[in-house]
């Protein structure tokens, strides 16, 4: 009704109608670019400002940090703390004549705490105006800070600022420089440790944080974004959220919580940062923005009739796909959708809605298939249990007869075979780690070499520390038994060799099972990598199985490669996620897959 009174209004009521709108539309623009404008204002000056605040204090500690260079160097190039790193017994002379110079040093750079030489052969000098004595072993403490130390430059200049050197709990910085001998090329002879009182980075640290996440605030931090000062409260350097410099000298990020202004140190690892909180910028304009939002508001509620209207004439369309989604959530799933309006982009909307039905139906039936193919497996694993107490039973008392009649063949025999059906059955679990999955292996290849004699061979060689990888149950073992029958023993008596290597190329683990029999063709080893990926119920638990075993569990990039091997045999790789075994509270089979 509303649209065919629209449609009936004269023409100079429909030009008022558009002249209204657009005027209360011009005049929302307005009050939103003005405000906007007195914002973005004070946000430049703000900027302009702090960016030169922190070119000063970039500038200065670039000159502190060059002092300290050359200070090392002094050290490095001084002909008496050569004679003494190069010394392999200093005589007292030599020893002398280095903390003279390490003396003569601190007596000239008065915020020098202490230097300390450290030989490789462990020698150990340290001289200063304020030497840590009071520490029971300040010689391992030096060490322990170099340990924990950063890059500050071309990834040989380190160091760390702490407390671990003061009695009232005040920070001072740690740097740490190789010491090289100046007549062979790049023989170090041991380290250099100058600890200092850094005025900058003291009164960085005074003026910590005082107004919160909304104010400003200045940090000096690693290019890899964690912050050196100010420390927190218990003395650890936070990440700097929304920081990433990108490689830049200097610039400026928007955050969550305000504008990031940085600038790195020329030649050095570190950078200054002054973040200013959002409140910050804008509390000088909050009245202005406040008579807008006012005045604005006042607006809003003039245009709700008109809006009203615009809405219910383009809304129409949308209903129908109102209707229509609420039919699917009925689960009338052939529900389609049909708008008689020609704008495009309804068009789309209809089409994609129409495409997004058909998608679901079709992937519902995928859904039911993998489901129909799990449950499959499920009723071949239960199929392949047996017994067990009796078969275990019956296999008990064949090993003991075989120890009486002194056979240790027989009974070394039964006793792998016991093992290798425990570990097949495993309580009807499906992920099991991957060490019981190589001992089962290890003892099928037992059997088979008892009864092949002297032609089959075989080794395992895995990498330490995974014996807790998950691993679905009976991966392995149709692989070995597909490289001696098609491989090794269709190579009539010739003597073969089984290879199994197991190697962790993090985040995967690749497992490779390796026979030197009578091998493939490239179209056949081809034929294979393709004929894989076919799921067939029939198949049992032969190669196709284990690899859609694998994508199930593990996820669609996993599963197995065929290709030809140098030896002339064939290889075929299992790729598998790294991921130890748990066992699951609530799982029917008592495990899952937990990413280390």
């Amino acid at each position: 009704m509303k649209r065919e009174e629209n449609t009936n209004l004269p023409f100079d009521k429909k030009m008022i109608r558009f002249m209204t709108r657009a005027l209360i539309i011009s005049t929302i623009l307005i009050i939103f670019v003005s405000a906007v404008s007195t914002i973005v204002s004070l946000i430049n000056k703000s900027t302009q400002m702090a960016m030169k605040e922190v070119d000063a204090m970039t500038a200065n500690t670039e000159n502190n940090f060059m002092q300290y260079y050359d200070l090392i160097w002094s050290v490095n190039l001084n002909d008496h703390i050569q004679t003494y790193l190069k010394e392999e017994e200093n005589q007292q002379e030599t020893i002398k004549n280095a903390y003279s110079v390490l003396d003569s040093i601190s007596n000239m750079n008065r915020n020098v705490n202490f230097i300390s030489v450290m030989k490789e052969d462990d020698g150990f000098l340290i001289k200063g105006n304020a030497i840590p004595n009071w520490l029971p072993d300040y010689k391992k403490q030096i060490y322990d800070d170099y340990n924990n130390s950063i890059n500050m430059r071309n990834n040989v200049m380190r160091m760390v600022w702490s407390k671990s050197y003061s009695m009232k709990d005040r920070y001072s910085l740690s740097i740490y420089y190789p010491l090289y001998s100046n007549s062979v090329i790049d023989e170090r002879l041991g380290t250099l440790c100058i600890n200092i009182n850094d005025a900058n980075l003291q009164q960085l640290m005074s003026d910590k944080n005082v107004g919160g996440e909304f104010a400003v605030n200045t940090f000096f931090v690693h290019k890899d974004g964690h912050i050196i000062m100010p420390m927190d409260e218990k003395g650890n350097g936070k990440q700097l959220e929304g920081l990433d410099f990108h490689n830049s000298k200097q610039g400026t990020i928007s955050s969550n919580t305000g504008i990031i202004i940085y600038k790195k140190l020329s030649g050095w690892d570190f950078y200054y940062v002054t973040h200013i909180g959002w409140w910050e910028l804008a509390k000088d304009s909050v009245w202005t923005v406040m008579l807008l939002l006012l005045l604005l508001g006042g607006l809003i509620v003039l245009f709700i009739r008109i809006a009203r209207q615009m809405v219910e004439m383009a809304y129409e369309p949308w209903g129908k796909i109102v209707t229509a989604m609420e039919k699917v959530s009925e689960g009338e799933l052939e529900t389609r959708v049909s708008i008689e309006d020609d704008a495009p982009d309804m068009k789309v909307v209809e089409k994609g809605f129409n495409s997004m039905m058909d998608q679901i139906i079709k992937l519902m039936e995928q859904v039911k298939a993998e489901e129909y193919q799990m449950n499959q497996m499920r009723l071949n694993a239960l199929h392949s249990q047996i017994q067990p107490h009796f078969l275990y039973n019956t296999l008990d008392c064949i090993h003991w007869q075989a120890v009486v009649s002194g056979n240790r063949d027989i009974s070394n025999m039964v006793k792998a075979l016991a093992t290798y059906y425990r570990t097949c059955l495993s309580k009807g679990k499906d992920i099991i780690t991957l060490q019981q999955e190589l001992d089962y292996v290890k003892n099928y290849l037992y059997i088979q070499r008892m009864r092949y004699g002297e032609i089959l061979n075989y080794e395992i060689i895995a990498e330490p520390g995974l014996e807790k990888v998950a691993i679905p149950k009976l991966t392995l073992q149709p692989l070995v038994e597909n490289a001696i029958y098609h491989g090794i023993k269709s190579t009539e008596g010739r003597e073969g060799h089984i290879i199994i290597r197991v190697l962790d190329i993090s985040p995967d683990i690749e497992i490779y099972v390796e026979d030197d029999g009578a091998g493939m063709s490239q179209d056949r080893v081809e034929e294979m990598n393709q004929s894989i990926e076919v799921f067939d119920e029939e198949f049992g638990w032969g190669v196709r199985s284990v690899n859609r075993r694998l994508q199930l569990f593990c996820g669609e990039k996993y599963g197995l490669t065929y290709k030809k091997n140098i030896k002339g045999g064939v290889t075929v790789k299992v790729l598998i996620p790294n991921t130890h075994y748990t066992r699951g509270k609530d799982s029917q089979n008592d495990e899952s897959f937990d990413s280390r």
